[in-house]
């Protein structure tokens, strides 16, 4: 018989840790340091997806109406797509 706790081994948490087990932590207090880094992370995303969302405009633009069937939209379902706001899509954080 395979003991658990021998396969599985996750750094930082024991086998006897409640704190793991019943999911209370000690909560850290939150630097400015961390907040810069967060809003950072978020920009660099935000405008990660911005270029994503250009590109992907700029394609679909550039489709000959062949190319758009074979793919099963119209030219019509296109320009509704592209008429929808950035980021209308995305579930809200929080």
């Amino acid at each position: 018989m395979v003991n658990c706790n021998d396969t599985i081994q996750i750094p930082g948490i024991q086998a006897n840790d409640h704190s793991a087990v019943s999911g209370k932590q000690d909560k850290k207090p939150v630097s400015w340091r961390m907040v810069i880094t967060g809003m950072l992370i978020s920009a660099v995303e935000y405008l990660a997806a911005r270029q994503a969302h250009a590109r992907d405009h700029h394609a679909l633009q550039h489709l000959d109406d062949r190319m758009l069937k074979d793919i099963g939209v119209t030219r019509a379902d296109i320009e509704r797509e592209l008429a929808k706001p950035f980021l209308s899509d995305f579930p809200r954080r929080g």
